[in-house]
Parts: structure tokens; sequence; C-alpha cells
């Protein structure tokens, strides 16, 4: 009977380490499986981003008066056409419009133009030796391309540029067609321009040419606000000059002005501005400036002259450009935008920003499974976002202290704090 009390305490104490090995493991478990749960409640507890590269442009809307260095050409007649695209450079007495004793006349001239360019294109064509090849995909590429671009054109009511869109989109298709092996007719369809261009010339009446006063570049009609303001007295110009300029009706205008000729090397466009808008802005500086409510492509003009009013607190900006073409030819009185500056940085949600306990700007960044404060520096500020730079990037030992490309850093969460453990 002691013999199976003693063999019954022996297995009892040689089964104890196991049972304290298995509890042991098993409060691992619990252990285990409460710190995941806890990581999981953590990683729920926030939410971050990366802090990616971005810009952004300071702009300042305003609206802006042009003034160019003209003299109206005058003429006889109600029919006039244009012998030359408004922008384009020309010199002292060339032609650079008709007068016609009738609409049909006028009408008829318009059409030898454009029947004079096409001869020319289909007799360049005859000149062009092309091998064939079987792989278009770069001439259906080029096709493609030209008919976004028409377009986008079309979309953005840029409608001055699609005569020159439509000759691209044409030489393209007829490129495809030669080098696929496609013989064209063009000794008929020269033929049959010809023809049209000799009888529209029978039935056109006699013409007068309107020759340029100078050398410059040429505008067809008026707008009536060729002397609001006075090219030569640019530097005398006033806030009052150019807001009355801004503010006032185009005179009436004759019914002999046909064009005018654009003189000198320049061309202003004036604004007034609140000072404290400008404080970045210097004279001799160039300037991006934007039309949003137009298709004239950005310029880069020149800041001439700033002159500031204490009592007013405006100033008035003359920028100077050298630069002419068709859609620049149009501009008068229109709304831009100046675009001061462009901010380089890193993008942050606003959300994400924090001050530490000596009141710097920062935000907390994950760090493996640590959190760590990192200061920034902001330098553009938007109502949900902010740009913001790291002073020492170049500084190995301090960049650290400051937010980096590509950083995760914390934009929403609950008692954050530098050095935390997250997972």
């Amino acid at each position: 009977m002691k013999e199976k009390q003693t063999d019954a305490v022996d297995k009892t104490k040689r089964s104890l380490p196991k049972i304290i090995a298995i509890a042991l493991i098993a409060v691992f478990v619990l252990f285990y499986i409460a710190c995941q749960i806890y990581i999981s409640f953590e990683k729920k507890s926030v939410t971050t981003e990366i802090a990616l590269a971005d810009s952004v442009a300071k702009e300042l809307p305003v609206d802006m008066f042009v003034v160019r260095d003209e003299t109206i050409l005058t003429a006889n007649g109600a029919n006039i056409v244009s012998a030359v695209k408004d922008g384009s450079r020309i010199s002292a007495n060339d032609t650079v419009a008709y007068s016609f004793p009738d609409s049909t006349s006028a009408g008829n001239v318009i059409r030898m133009g454009e029947i004079s360019d096409l001869i020319d294109y289909y007799s360049g064509l005859v000149s062009k030796s092309t091998s064939v090849t079987n792989n278009t995909q770069a001439y259906d590429n080029r096709i493609m391309d030209d008919l976004y671009a028409f377009s986008d054109a079309v979309s953005a009511g840029n409608f001055t540029s699609l005569n020159d869109l439509k000759s691209e989109l044409r030489d393209a298709i007829t490129s495809k067609q030669t080098a696929t092996g496609v013989e064209l007719d063009l000794s008929s369809i020269i033929s049959s321009l010809q023809g049209e261009y000799a009888s529209l010339k029978s039935a056109t009446g006699g013409y007068s040419e309107i020759k340029a006063n100078g050398a410059g570049y040429y505008i067809s009609g008026t707008d009536g606000y060729e002397t609001a303001l006075d090219y030569d007295r640019v530097d005398e110009w006033t806030i009052a000059d150019v807001e009355n300029a801004i503010a006032s009706e185009p005179k009436a205008t004759s019914s002999s002005d046909v064009g005018r000729v654009v003189h000198g090397y320049y061309w202003y466009l004036a604004c007034v501005v609140q000072t404290n808008q400008i404080n970045s802005l210097r004279e001799g500086e160039r300037k991006t400036i934007t039309f949003p409510d137009s298709s004239v492509e950005d310029l880069t003009a020149q800041v001439y002259a700033i002159r500031s009013d204490r009592e007013s607190g405006k100033s008035v900006v003359i920028f100077r450009c050298n630069l002419m073409n068709e859609d620049l030819a149009s501009l008068r009185c229109t709304a831009a935008t100046i675009v001061l500056e462009s901010i380089d940085g890193y993008r942050i949600d606003n959300r994400a920003l924090r001050a530490n306990a000596d009141n710097e700007m920062g935000v907390y960044v994950l760090s493996g499974s640590v959190m760590r404060f990192k200061k920034v520096n902001v330098v553009y500020s938007a109502d949900d976002y902010s740009i913001v730079t790291n002073p020492y990037k170049d500084d190995y030992q301090k960049k650290n202290e400051y937010l980096n490309l590509y950083d995760e850093y914390i934009v929403t969460g609950q008692d954050l704090e530098d050095g935390k453990l997250i997972h």
C-alpha cells in the first residue's frame, strides 16, 4: 500500500515541471494575444501618410491693361481683308491689307489665299520620295497626337490655332498614305485648285493695297483703347492713370480705321495691387503671367517698374515684354494672374501639425515601432494642407530633427508622445 502511495507521489513530482511549463506557455500565449490585441488597437488608433515632394505657385489675380506704341492705319472702303496675320512682323510699306469694292470680291481673295497655300503644299508633296513601309505605328501615333491637340484646342476655345492644327493633321495622314504605298493623284488635285483660283480671280473686282506706315507688328482693326494710356509716358504713369484706363470705356472708332501698326521692341502690361501683396516682387525680375479667361498662353515678362503710395496702400506694377503673336495682339484690358513665386517642399495634411513642449511646430513620425517628433518649417499653408521644408536637409547631423522626404507621419491619433511604442 505504501509502495503505491510512494509511486503516486513520485509521478506527481515528475509531472509538476510539465504542469508548470504548460502553465507558463499558456500565460505566454495569453500575453501574446493581449499584446496583439493592444498593437492592433494602437495601429487602428492612428492614421498615417507619406511626406511627398510637391510645389505650389503663389499667385496674385489682377486686372491688367496692355499698352503698345500703336499708330492707326486708315483707308476708304468697308470691305477690308488682312494680308497678314495679327501679330506678324512687318516692314515699312509692306502690304498689310486690301480694300475691296464689295464683299464678294473680298471673300474671293480670302479663298484665293487658301488655294494658293494648298497648291504650294501639294506641289511640295510631288517632289518628296518616301520609302514604302509596313510599320505604321509611328504614323498612327502622330495622327492620334494631332487629333488630341485639335480636340484640346476646341475645348479650350483656342480657335486661332485650329487652322494650323488642321494642317498638321492633314500632313500626318498624308505622310502615312505615302509611306504605305498609297498613290495620290496630286496632279488632278493641283489642276482643280488652279482652275478654281483662275475662276475666282476673273470674278474679283479691283482693289487697293493698304501699306504699313512703319516697321513693327500688324494688328487688324481697332478697339478704342489706343490712347487710354500714353506709351511715351510710361515712366510717369500713376496709380490713378492705370485705374482710370482699366475702368474706362472704349472710344468710338472710325469706319476708316482698318488696323494698327505696333512700333517699338517692347510693350507693357500695367496693374494696380495692394502693396502688402507684392512684398517679394522686385524691379528687374522676370515673372510668369497667366490669362485664365482667355486662350492666350502663359508669358514671361520683366518687372519694369513698381510705384507705391503709402497713404492708399496701393502700388502700380508695370511689366515689360517683347514677345508678340496673334493671341497676344488681341490683349487689352483682361483678367490676369501674376505667379509671384514657386514654393517647393513636402506636402503634409494640416491635421498632422502639432506643437511640442518647447512650442516648436512639427509632426509625429513613425520610426519603426516608435513615435518620433520631427520639426517642420512651414513655407506655405492652405486650408487643408501645408508645404514644409527641411532647413538642414544637407546637414547629416541635423536633418533628422526635421521631417524628411518619404517619412511616414501621423495624421490623426490620440495620446501622441515622442518615444511612444506603437508596435
